[in-house]
């Protein structure tokens, strides 16, 4: 674990910080994209690191976030135990809201990654993967997206719910910009 806390990640689950991810960040969550993917072959479609910790630049709260896309036909438990096993806590069914939530710990209510397990090629994994290319690559998205998540961390202080909950109408809008970018309604 010290390698992913050795390049600034991890938060205490009582604290809302963000800080502005970096090369290293990206690295780490490479490498952990590609161990989770190791670990889970043949029971997964895909593996891909989501999130603002994916986004070089941008303000983000030090946590790697994955999302894990499992195929229709496969069961969750499987996947559960190999997770739980290389020491991912099971958090439960969030839904819409994140899938099946897997939190990593660097010590005790510590997290450094969270893992998403969603529908692979769902709804959720289409909408992590548009939001995180988005991010990428349209420096006004990025710039309207940040300037939200500053406002609504400076208001709501540690509370990560309403954090989380208000931030997600901006997540919402350009989602919809990504999906039809030629509609000026959207804009």
């Amino acid at each position: 674990m010290e390698w992913l806390t050795g390049v600034g990640l991890g938060l205490d689950y009582h604290v809302l910080r963000l800080d502005r991810t970096d090369e290293r960040w990206l690295v780490a969550g490479e490498r952990l994209r590609d161990d989770i993917s190791s670990e889970l072959v043949g029971l997964v479609a895909g593996v891909e690191q989501i999130g603002s910790s994916a986004v070089i630049g941008l303000l983000a709260k030090p946590i790697i976030d994955i999302a894990v896309g499992i195929a229709a036909d496969q069961d969750l438990p499987p996947v559960r135990e190999r997770l739980e096993a290389t020491g991912w806590i099971y958090r439960g069914d969030a839904g819409a809201n994140g899938g099946h939530v897997f939190v990593l710990e660097s010590r005790p209510w510590h997290r450094v990654a969270h893992i998403h397990v969603v529908a692979f090629d769902g709804e959720q994994w289409r909408k992590y993967l548009l939001f995180r290319d988005l991010l990428r690559q349209d420096p006004a998205a990025r710039a309207q997206y940040e300037s939200v998540k500053q406002q609504v961390a400076g208001e709501v202080g540690d509370d990560r719910k309403a954090y989380t909950d208000r931030k997600s109408t901006i997540v919402g809008h350009l989602l919809d910009v990504a999906a039809d970018p030629g509609d000026p309604a959207r804009a």
